[in-house]
């Protein structure tokens, strides 16, 4: 994970060198200020700190409670206020980097007088522009827009997946006492709470299915697999963290029963007007089963020895048998775990008050 984002931190880096550069020798021709290969050395330099402060301020914001409350706004707000914030920043750090790097009076007055202008014109559409990219990568989910450009899914191929599905226990019950409109709020606000676990761990998120989530990892052998399980775990951490709010809000908590299973899934880009990448295979319907197969045990996890076996158990995690058995649509028989915490308990277990009727 480490490697990953530091690929993309020095990609970054890497364009607003270029871009800085590009732009810095443009202007500096428009104006007439010839500075030759000084305004490409300049701009490239005003490129890596204008990124390096926009992304570290983007990771800050994110990761804090006003990044959380900037998801929570509605659509078009939320868009509004980052290109707002994106442009603002974009501003200071061009009209900070010329104040270190121009060390003549004049020479900044002379930027203050005539450069000023293009640089918030440049900040502007660049700061909408970035926004755009993001929320239209938020829509369509980063690694699918990803494949999608690359063509990587334009032809059904196979890949070896770990899907994991999600849904809240006793919905029916919760939207009855809160109505539709107050559960969904609810809902909503769960998976806000949880998003952004599962994008840390590395976890692509494919759809919400009213009160569940689709959500799978690329099967990177059981090390790498590991980090499922550490979602999972956290996941329970928060649920554990936020119970006094939602009790305090709605009067009701929210938790899930999981289903786990890992195989080979064929996947490819499906549709026109709403064009989705689509995973279809058995692997699937065994996580739904597995799912299912939660209420009847009373537990918020199942998983089916198979793809048990093909993940490292992250420290204080145990699994423990539930049974044997045949599971619906399939010939053999499958062995059910479920995870269990330190102290050998099912993780997060649901206590006889709190299973649905």
């Amino acid at each position: 994970m480490l490697s990953r984002n530091l690929g993309s931190f020095l990609f970054v880096l890497t364009v607003g060198a270029i871009v800085g550069a590009v732009y810095s020798y443009v202007l500096a021709d428009m104006m007439g200020w010839g500075l030759g290969l000084l305004a490409l050395w300049r701009g490239a330099v005003r490129g890596v700190i204008v990124a390096t402060i926009a992304v570290g301020l983007e990771v800050w914001i994110s990761n804090s409670p006003v990044g959380r409350w900037q998801r929570s706004l509605k659509f078009r707000r939320g868009l509004a206020l980052r290109m707002l914030i994106t442009c603002c920043i974009l501003l200071f750090s061009l009209a900070a980097t010329h104040l270190v790097l121009i060390r003549d009076k004049d020479t900044y007055v002379m930027w203050f007088q005539q450069g000023l202008f293009p640089d918030f014109l440049f900040a502007f559409c660049t700061g909408i522009f970035i926004q755009f990219m993001l929320q239209a990568r938020r829509l369509i989910g980063g690694r699918t827009l990803t494949y999608f450009l690359l063509g990587r899914y334009a032809r059904p191929t196979e890949e070896r997946r770990i899907f994991v599905l999600a849904d809240l226990k006793g919905s029916t019950s919760i939207t009855e006492k809160l109505g539709d409109q107050k559960a969904l709020e609810m809902i909503t606000g769960f998976f806000l709470d949880i998003d952004p676990v599962i994008t840390k761990r590395q976890g692509v998120i494919h759809n919400y299915v009213g009160d569940e989530v689709i959500m799978s990892w690329r099967d990177r052998g059981p090390d790498g697999n590991m980090r499922l399980l550490q979602c999972i775990d956290e996941i329970f951490q928060i649920v554990a963290a936020r119970h006094d709010h939602y009790m305090d809000k709605y009067g009701v908590a929210p938790s899930l029963r999981m289903g786990i299973a890992g195989g080979p899934v064929a996947v490819g880009e499906c549709g026109w007007e709403k064009r989705q990448v689509v995973y279809i295979g058995d692997t699937i319907n065994r996580a739904k089963r597995l799912q299912e197969a939660c209420k009847a045990h009373g537990l918020s996890v199942i998983l089916d020895a198979e793809t048990a076996n093909d993940i490292t158990l992250p420290m204080g995690l145990g699994l423990a048998q539930v049974e044997e058995t045949t599971l619906r649509g399939r010939a053999s028989a499958t062995q059910m775990l479920t995870l269990t915490a330190p102290d050998g308990s099912a993780l997060e277990a649901l206590t006889p008050e709190t299973m649905p009727a």
